[in-house]
């Protein structure tokens, strides 16, 4: 349905651009003029020339346009006011005024990129994503293959250094192909107008309704890799000479060639050309903005970013002394200093609410990062009392193998200050040896295997066998009893199936065997794909950035919970906790109470299944209410017939005052990068780039070798008592 209305919305724009922006015929629109302009910002359309008979006509359709976009607002945003507004252009006059600003070049470096990322996000508005909408994708040829991507910023010879964009050019992925065409557009000196903006299409127009220039993507279907399928780069719209514009963004796209050619240009050129051309001084903060935007448009931050990793460490210690940044490093061969081999970040608020008043599921994953090293960014998540999201560490690592694991397990452990892991339970996919690694070095801890490792191996080695619906029924059992029936349905099914499953040492991944105290339905890895997309926009970003944005963000998270609870204080439960019980509420009407003893009570439903409750412990025969911590639907019908309150026999886990306890605190607000002290001393290098290690992953059914174990353990016990390399702070 969504779908639908999303592709009727596109094909509804299209025709307006046909029926009203000129004829499609290419001779013809050559003497047309480019009388509406469209406000990348605002979306409006302004009129040049009212005063003519044309002036009324186009009047006529500028008001027809406003009420089909009212229209299809209307259809998109049904339940958000506020979008609909912003599409419309009835939003706040802050809006309208930092646009002003924009224009006039009256915001500093910080409100440029606070008011960029709010334009990025209106952009969405024109465009329409759906991550769900899988169309036909872009089939390589026999000669081609997904890897063959070549370097996306290409100039022409001068005099003008023209960028380079053609068709079948390939880009990393849908990131890379935005960059280069919004940097394309500045060059130009065009506005871009969104009209596809998919996870498998991207397709942009030039904002002159009567243009013909038009640019579309599309995804490889076996990869991520993006390969302009249309290209119509001829421009039948007049387009003004360019003007000298005071943003860094602006900036770092007209003179992208120079640092490219030559990264070491300096500023003073960079000043002087401006002054050649333009006529105008250029104040040396904005150039210093735009170097930093070139270099990461170009990747070429990276390396800076590591020589800042002392800053870093300096600056989130001096912001709370609690907080742990560890650097390890290696010596150079070269004797040119010291190159980083490992990196562990943790803040002492997020610890310290995880321990105390989350849930007891800690969901670890390894990131690849998209930068010249392939270093690996492995990530640890919990979830709070409104199953919020809540980071908790994050570790540099060269490659995700069994080594880096332990690393970042033992740290874990020293920063919660656990006993061997107790009190956790860790969720991770089993890949190059996490099981082994929590089970040898954290023995006190649980550990959870993702299930959907497991059934991405089931499908694999059993395609034809019809038991995934049965597979995700059997791994969401809250009871054994649930469990060994949906086994016993694949077991008839597929005898193979079966034997396997039983063999992949099922305890770890059956919902029912999940220890009680974890108050967490999770099965899946669901957690870090969601911080993952949250963070998508860092993860391109040198390490220094990265770190100081993802700070950055989990303090402003802390700051949006804690004044968010007090829309809701005077409540027992949190709000996702009310609609779970209204839900289960619901749900409970089928069942009649059989029989009560007491706290005790027996309940049945229609087709004679008895469930046993026993309101004292809060437990149900059918597991779910251990399990989450909230009442099930039984319990839920047991309690409305004793004319109790459901919310009184939730866990304190769930509880609002828990809740704000945990992000009561606050967190510190880590400065940005230009607000550092600087340190010209103690440049970390990055690490050398090197093929990944061979590593011999531990699955359900490999062994690790005893020689890579002992290395492990003598790496375990250095990881945690060498001073030089570690700095653990006194609380």
């Amino acid at each position: 349905m969504e779908e639908d209305k999303e592709s009727g919305v596109v094909q509804r724009l299209r025709q307006m651009r046909q029926n009203y922006g000129g004829p499609t015929n290419q001779a013809n629109k050559t003497n047309c003029s480019p009388e509406y302009i469209r406000s990348r910002r605002t979306g409006n359309r302004r009129a040049r020339n009212l005063n003519s008979d044309s002036g009324q006509a186009e009047l006529s359709f500028k008001n027809k346009r406003g009420r089909m976009k009212g229209k299809i607002a209307r259809e998109l945003f049904t339940d958000r006011k506020e979008s609909y507004e912003e599409c419309m252009g009835e939003g706040p006059t802050r809006m309208v005024r930092d646009a002003v600003h924009w224009s006039k070049g009256w915001l500093t470096d910080d409100e440029e990129e606070q008011l960029q990322d709010k334009n990025n996000d209106e952009d969405q508005l024109e465009g329409y994503s759906s991550e769900n909408d899988k169309g036909s994708l872009y089939k390589l040829r026999d000669a081609e293959t997904s890897e063959d991507v070549g370097d996306w910023v290409k100039f022409y010879d001068t005099p003008r250094h023209k960028m380079v964009l053609y068709q079948g050019q390939r880009f990393r992925d849908v990131g890379e192909f935005r960059k280069a065409v919004q940097v394309f557009a500045v060059r130009e000196g065009f506005k871009l107008c969104v009209m596809e903006n998919r996870s498998h299409v991207v397709c942009y127009e030039c904002s002159d309704l009567r243009c013909d220039w038009v640019i579309q993507a599309g995804r490889v279907s076996d990869g991520t890799t993006f390969i302009i399928t249309d290209f119509m780069p001829r421009h039948t719209c007049i387009r003004p000479p360019l003007k000298f514009q005071p943003q860094s963004k602006w900036i770092s796209a007209i003179y992208l060639h120079r640092w490219k050619l030559h990264p070491k240009v300096s500023t003073v050129e960079i000043r002087d050309e401006i002054e050649a051309t333009y006529g105008v001084v250029c104040p040396e903060g904005k150039l210093l903005s735009a170097a930093n935007r070139a270099k990461h448009i170009l990747g070429m931050d990276h390396y800076d970013g590591y020589a800042k990793l002392n800053q870093l460490k300096k600056e989130m210690e001096r912001i709370d002394s609690h907080n742990i940044v560890l650097l390890e490093t290696d010596g150079d061969e070269n004797g040119e200093g010291k190159r980083l081999n490992k990196m562990f970040v943790c803040w002492e608020r997020t610890s310290y609410a995880f321990k105390y008043h989350c849930r007891g599921i800690l969901a670890v994953d390894g990131w690849k990062m998209n930068n010249p090293y392939k270093s690996v960014m492995l990530v640890a998540v919990g979830l709070d009392g409104n199953n919020g999201i809540l980071p908790v560490a994050f570790c540099e690592v060269d490659v995700e193998d069994l080594e880096s694991w332990v690393y970042f397990l033992k740290n874990i452990n020293n920063a919660l200050r656990l006993e061997n892991g107790k009190g956790i339970c860790i969720l991770g996919d089993g890949d190059n040896g996490i099981d082994y690694a929590v089970e040898e070095f954290l023995p006190e801890a649980a550990y959870r295997q993702c299930c959907h490792k497991v059934f991405t191996e089931m499908v694999k080695r059993f395609p034809a066998a019809p038991v995934q619906h049965l597979f995700w029924s059997a791994c969401r059992s809250t009871s054994e009893a649930s469990f060994y029936k949906y086994m016993d349905l694949i077991q008839q099914q597929s005898k193979e199936c079966h034997e396997w499953l039983l063999q992949t040492n099922w305890s770890s991944w059956a919902l029912f065997s999940i220890p009680k105290w974890v108050k967490c339905t999770c099965v899946t890895l669901s957690i870090t794909d969601k911080l993952h997309s949250r963070l998508r926009q860092y993860l391109e970003m040198s390490i220094a950035r990265r770190f100081t944005g993802i700070a950055r963000l989990t303090a402003d998270l802390f700051e949006r919970r804690r004044m968010a609870v007090w829309n809701w204080y005077r409540e027992k439960v949190t709000p996702t906790v009310r609609e779970v019980i209204h839900d289960r509420t619901i749900d409970g009407q089928r069942f009649a109470m059989v029989e009560q003893n007491g706290t005790t009570l027996k309940l049945t439903d229609t087709i004679s299944m008895f469930y046993d409750l026993d309101m004292e412990a809060m437990s149900c025969s059918c597991g779910l209410w251990q399990i989450s911590g909230i009442p099930c639907a039984h319990a839920c019908r047991a309690i409305q017939l004793n004319m109790g309150n459901v919310e009184e026999y939730v866990d304190n886990m769930m509880s609002v005052q828990n809740y704000c306890s945990t992000y009561a605190p606050g967190m510190a607000q880590l400065p940005k990068e230009h607000d550092w002290k600087s340190d010209a001393g103690n440049i970390i290098l990055p690490p050398m780039i090197h093929s990944p290690k061979a590593v011999s992953a531990k699955g359900s059914n490999e062994i690790v070798p005893n020689t890579s174990v002992q290395s492990i353990a003598n790496y375990s016990h250095s990881a945690t008592n060498n001073q030089q390399v570690h700095i653990v702070l006194e609380v």
